[in-house]
């Protein structure tokens, strides 16, 4: 789940335009209000200004909108345009947000395009309570009169690359936990737990170890959880006996990990198991944090631990 968010004044125009080919570059969905309009229980569904008025009249429901939202985001790789995704999905990783802003002399040019400004303004009050989120929910404002929507597309790619979202796209076990703990109101819990249940997500046999992936996922470190066993004791007839599983594997690194969070002078058996292991397997790579080590590494991320041994 990789969402980008657009917001500007206007749907239409400029950032209609950016976002568009931004989606096209990216092999994203689009999500805008006609997509959402057309996914309404209505015969004919309905277009982006329609959506907004019916929102603001009652006749669609906040939470229905923004229960369509995250279902997109769910299936798909996403760009959010003109809906408050920047509210929706604060916060969250794989995310980027840009505010683009038009130039003022093409942004107030008549009553109509005023009127539409406001009702966009409206709408983001009526879904969220929010008419104008600040600054701190934006990770980059393209000020177009400074430049052109060719230039700004660029920019918004070059910052997709540099954030690396594109890197944390499918759905990541930390990302569902907070999605679902932010979306018990609209209904979508058994979507979430469902997706929980098919993305690969670990159910971590210790604590400690879901604090270090937290940190390996915020370096963007990818990781896979207990991915292997080792033999390294077998009986009379060559069957195996013992087996070591380490907690981590870093692809990228070719390197396993093995957390232990014991006291030192209880730790002889593991070390036992980790001497086997490299005198069985000398090509395979492998570090052992003990309890001090992973003590001090949770400080310096402010994780506070608050489970017992490994």
């Amino acid at each position: 789940m990789a969402v980008i968010t657009i917001s500007s004044e206007k749907e239409e125009g400029p950032a209609h335009e950016i976002a568009s080919i931004t989606s096209q570059r990216l092999g994203f969905l689009l999500v805008d209000s006609t997509l959402i309009g057309s996914k309404l229980n209505t015969r004919q569904g309905i277009d982006g200004e329609g959506l907004i008025k019916r929102v603001l009249r009652g006749e669609v429901p906040p939470k229905l909108v923004k229960r369509l939202i995250v279902e997109e985001a769910l299936n798909s790789n996403v760009i959010i345009l003109n809906l408050g995704g920047e509210i929706l999905f604060h916060g969250f990783p794989g995310t980027l947000h840009v505010k683009v802003h038009m130039p003022f002399d093409k942004k107030r040019s008549d009553r109509s395009a005023r009127q539409k400004e406001r009702n966009q303004r409206r709408l983001i009050h009526g879904l969220y309570g929010k008419e104008r989120p600040g600054s701190n929910y934006y990770d980059l404002q393209v000020k177009l009169e400074h430049m052109d929507t060719d230039f700004a597309v660029n920019l918004i790619l070059k910052a997709v690359e540099i954030k690396g979202i594109t890197d944390k796209a499918g759905i990541t076990w930390k990302a569902l936990k907070k999605l679902k703990a932010n979306l018990e109101r609209l209904d979508l819990d058994a979507r979430v737990n469902d997706e929980l249940e098919h993305s690969g997500v670990p159910t971590f046999a210790h604590p400690s170890e879901r604090d270090f992936a937290m940190v390996l996922d915020f370096y963007r470190i990818k990781w896979e959880y207990e991915p292997r066993s080792f033999p390294i004791e077998w009986d009379k007839e060559g069957n195996v006996k013992e087996e070591f599983t380490p907690d981590f594997y870093l692809s990228d690194l070719d390197l396993y990990i093995e957390l232990t969070t014991l006291k030192q002078k209880l730790v002889t058996k593991k070390n036992r198991k980790i001497r086997r292991l490299k005198e069985l397997y000398p090509h395979i790579n492998i570090k052992i944090f003990y309890g001090r080590d992973y003590r001090r590494l949770l400080q310096r991320f402010g994780i506070r631990q608050k489970s017992g041994p490994k």
